[in-house]
């Protein structure tokens, strides 16, 4: 019996590992699993949320195009410079009649740039040449797209006063309007110029006098400055005056030459039109369906009152020559100034007569 007992210790004592080792891991296995697990999550969550240059190496192209720098050059730079006519561009015509008519409504008719009703229908033709809707419109838009550049003119926006006037140029290269608006942006840009120049003379001499007249000054002179033959002087003893006769004959001063009279100062513009022309459609033309303009040529007096208005041409002939005329002599201007004095000038006027409101 002690030997069976013996031997059946022996067997329990190695029946119970081999339990443990088929029927549970062991808690070493365990940690070296999680371990595994662990390292293995670190490697992806490396691997998906890494920084852009963590790559070891020369990192791959990628089809991104570079971030645009201020001195960047090419088609990104050139869209970001004009985006308003890249958008005019990709727009149809439809689209491009809805964006005039609402630009219309919102008296955007040549201002910002690039969203304005002019520009909308100069794009239509571009896609369209014939399209009648946009040419009648432009010449609708012509009055009083060139009225804002002589606004702008008179005003000395002189950029805008040539942008309108280019875009007008593409409306109707052949418009007289065209020439005597040219003609009134170069004189008065060449004025300016004439009296920035005058300016800079003139204050240039004046500091020129200033100068002179500070080295000239005796107060202006040191001891430094004199001579030997000054100190020396100075330093001599004064001779006694002598008796002069009971006349003593005094040289008589010399006569000034009379001062010039001063030149007048003051702004010096152009006509400003206070209140536009606006005719009346003559009822023989609304009747027969007729439209057309009229050319008229008057002078606005130093008074500000219209004086010697004629026509010079019109389409048709005759038929709106009198609302024409009494139309401008009922505008309101104010007179041309020159150097704050008011004169008399010569001005044209295209008076347009349409049934649909232009």
């Amino acid at each position: 019996m002690p030997g069976t007992k013996g031997n059946g210790s022996r067997a329990a004592g190695t029946g119970g590992p081999r339990a443990r080792v088929r029927g549970a891991a062991s808690p070493k296995g365990l940690l070296v699993l999680l371990l595994v697990l662990g390292l293995a999550a670190a490697a992806a969550w490396w691997f998906l949320f890494r920084p852009q240059g963590a790559t070891t190496g020369a990192a791959p192209a990628t089809g991104r195009p570079a971030a645009s720098t201020p001195g960047a050059s090419g088609p990104a730079a050139d869209a970001e410079v004009e985006p308003d006519a890249a958008a005019l561009g990709e727009l149809d015509v439809n689209d491009l009649y809805r964006e005039a008519r609402k630009a219309m409504s919102e008296n955007r008719l040549v201002s910002p740039p690039g969203k304005n009703a002019l520009e909308y229908y100069l794009a239509i033709l571009q896609k369209q040449p014939d399209d009648t809707g946009a040419v009648d419109a432009l010449r609708e838009l012509f009055p009083f797209a060139s009225g804002s550049a002589e606004e702008q003119i008179n005003t000395g926006d002189y950029n805008e006063a040539a942008r309108i006037i280019d875009l007008l140029a593409k409306a109707d290269s052949s418009n007289y309007t065209l020439t005597i608006l040219r003609s009134k942006l170069d004189a008065r840009r060449k004025r300016e110029e004439r009296e920035q120049a005058l300016q800079e003379a003139a204050a240039a001499a004046a500091a020129a006098r200033t100068a002179a007249a500070a080295t000239a000054s005796p107060a202006a002179r040191t001891p430094e400055a004199e001579t030997p033959a000054e100190a020396a002087a100075q330093a001599a003893p004064e001779p006694e005056p002598a008796r002069a006769p009971a006349v003593a004959s005094t040289p008589r001063p010399a006569t000034a030459a009379p001062p010039a009279p001063a030149q007048p100062v003051g702004e010096t513009r152009d006509v400003r039109v206070l209140t536009p022309p606006r005719p009346s459609y003559p009822p023989n033309a609304v009747r027969a369906r007729q439209e057309g303009w009229v050319e008229i040529e008057f002078t606005v007096a130093a008074d500000g009152s219209v004086q010697n208005a004629r026509v010079v041409d019109s389409q048709p002939a005759r038929v709106f020559d009198r609302e024409a005329i009494r139309a401008v002599q009922q505008a309101t201007f104010e007179p041309r100034l020159e150097r704050g004095q008011p004169v008399s000038t010569t001005l044209r006027r295209r008076i347009q007569f349409s049934l649909s409101g232009g």
